[in-house]
């Protein structure tokens, strides 16, 4: 089962993640995969264990893992985790099929932050869209100007609470990577892969440091990155939202649900930037943590994100820009297997 494992390690390396942290461990030993948080890889880094962002990362993962044992004849079974795993898969062969192309459409998703030609989507790939879910977790999708224009106004309300937080901004700046020796590193976020205009290299660096990011504040630099990040949102075909249950299971299958959309999207030549900046700043106020004085604006924020949404007590996971590609972007490297892997996997679960 060797080469079959192989096929499955490298599938759930290319799941997206925050800032590209990768902040999985893979176990696997005769027959068995499990997935786990790699603290002492990422802790500290970026979102903690249980953090719903992380949950929706590992959620990817696992979808990954299904998409690539079904194409290369494997059966794969959920069964009891560890106790600091977020799933456990049985493995076993089906068929002597050898492991399928690189080519499967899992490898080929990719985040684009560039302009999108905003051509509506065809009714018969929106009927897909809508179809799909996963568990209690659903797409809804918003198309229109109008409501395009009330997603910026969230992104923006978001943004703005986002870059006045210490703790998020300290975390993009550990997460950017500006020269070739840093990209090579496999994780974080290649500034190539960013829409930045000229001289964006050089505001990013600025807003990596926090001190000189507080400084900006004052003069109110937060309202004009908000409403940046916020125009971007209106340059789209539709706005697809991810919803679900609240709590660890719902936040899993919101990231099975992303995945598998995010695939099917780009296999169907629609390009896909996703945008957590809401979710984020939502799960955030319910836990409490939101700078001091910016309280009254997350509620607002609430506030427009249930009507606009209809949440009625789920929870929105994640929002996906999606449109047209007028050139391809620059595709996140992951980082190696050696990386990613509990020590002495070659020996294990690789063998013939």
């Amino acid at each position: 089962m060797g080469l079959h494992f192989d096929y499955l390690l490298n599938a759930a390396r290319w799941a997206p993640s925050a800032d590209n942290t990768q902040p999985w461990q893979l176990r696997c030993d005769d027959g068995i995969l499990a997935v786990a948080y790699d603290k002492a890889r990422v802790e500290g880094v970026t979102f903690p264990p249980n953090d719903p962002a992380t949950l929706i990362a590992m959620g990817a993962v696992l979808e990954n893992l299904l998409q690539a044992s079904a194409a290369t004849g494997l059966s794969v079974e959920r069964v009891q985790p560890g106790e600091d795993e977020y799933f456990r898969l049985l493995v076993s062969e089906t068929s002597t099929s050898s492991p399928g192309p690189d080519s499967h459409p899992l490898f080929l998703r990719h985040t684009n932050r560039l302009p999108f030609r905003t051509t509506p989507l065809p009714r018969p790939l929106v009927e897909k869209l809508l179809n799909e879910r996963e568990e209690t977790a659903c797409v809804q999708l918003l198309e229109g100007k109008h409501d395009l224009a009330r997603i910026a106004g969230l992104v923006r309300q978001a943004s703005t609470i986002r870059f006045q937080t210490r703790e998020s901004n300290e975390s993009l700046g550990r997460s950017l990577r500006f020269t070739p020796r840093e990209v090579s590193r496999g994780d974080g976020l290649d500034v190539a892969t960013l829409n930045l205009p000229p001289g964006g290299r050089g505001i990013m660096r600025l807003m990596a440091d926090w001190r000189r990011m507080e400084s900006l504040n004052r003069w109110g630099a937060y309202r004009l990155f908000a409403a940046i990040e916020a125009k971007s949102v209106t340059n789209a075909s539709a706005i697809v939202a991810i919803t679900g249950s609240p709590g660890y299971a719902g936040a899993l299958d919101a990231g099975q649900l992303m995945e598998r959309v995010w695939i099917k999207l780009n296999a169907e030549d629609v390009g896909v930037q996703p945008f957590y900046v809401v979710a984020d700043q939502l799960f955030r106020r319910d836990d409490h943590l939101l700078p001091r004085g910016l309280e009254q604006t997350g509620d607002a924020l609430a506030r427009t994100t249930d009507e606009l949404l209809g949440l009625s007590g789920r929870k929105l996971y994640m929002l996906l820009r999606i449109g047209y590609p007028i050139r391809p972007p620059v595709k996140s490297l992951r980082l190696p297997l050696n990386a990613l892997c509990k020590a002495g996997w070659e020996d294990k679960a690789l063998r013939p």
